[in-house]
């Protein structure tokens, strides 16, 4: 196992635990991880539904392929972002898949047929929106762009140090910062 060992990152020593199958370990990381990746995962999606799935798909990945994490890389908090934006990116390219097929289907349905569940979905989705944006606003305008370009723009580390003029270690300090600041301020809350 090419895990690192145990060190002064809580979260690369509880990595470490999952890939020894230590089921402690796991759920103290989704008590950890899970409102921030939810988040992410309802602003990719938007849908809160498919985001809890991909949730769960990802966190079974996590599971499953933890010994496959290499420190050298990047920091678990990236890590298991970049797991969960392609788990939310798969989605958006089935959803799309589908949609060209279901579009074929019924192209005679009215467009505004919504039910009432449609409805209270879209009310739930639009708090945990507001609730993200909220958390958003509470960390400093520099982690926040970070924050944005790595996760919602796609950018690299390096590609955010070169757009924003700003040293490596600067740009992963202030993404490291913003990921567990949004983490405290949205634990519970969604």
């Amino acid at each position: 196992m090419n895990v690192p060992a145990p060190g002064p990152n809580p979260e690369a020593s509880l990595l470490s635990r999952v890939a020894d199958g230590d089921s402690r370990a796991f759920d103290e990381l989704y008590t950890r991880w899970s409102p921030m990746l939810y988040g992410l995962l309802c602003k990719i999606l938007g849908d809160p539904r498919e985001a809890e799935d991909a949730l769960q798909e990802g966190f079974l990945h996590i599971w499953h392929k933890a010994a496959t994490y290499r420190a050298q890389r990047s920091s678990p908090t990236t890590w298991a972002y970049m797991i969960f934006r392609n788990k939310a990116i798969d989605r958006l390219r089935a959803r799309e898949r589908r949609g060209r097929g279901i579009e074929r289907i019924t192209a005679e349905e009215p467009a505004d047929a919504l039910t009432a569940v449609d409805r209270d979905e879209g009310v739930e989705f639009n708090e945990q929106s507001r609730t993200i944006k909220a958390a958003l606003a509470e960390i400093s305008a520099d982690e926040r762009e970070a924050i944005d370009l790595a996760f919602f723009s796609g950018l690299t580390q390096l590609e955010i140090a070169e757009r924003l003029g700003a040293p490596l270690g600067t740009v992963k300090a202030r993404i490291r910062r913003g990921l567990l600041k949004l983490g405290d301020t949205l634990k519970g809350k969604l």
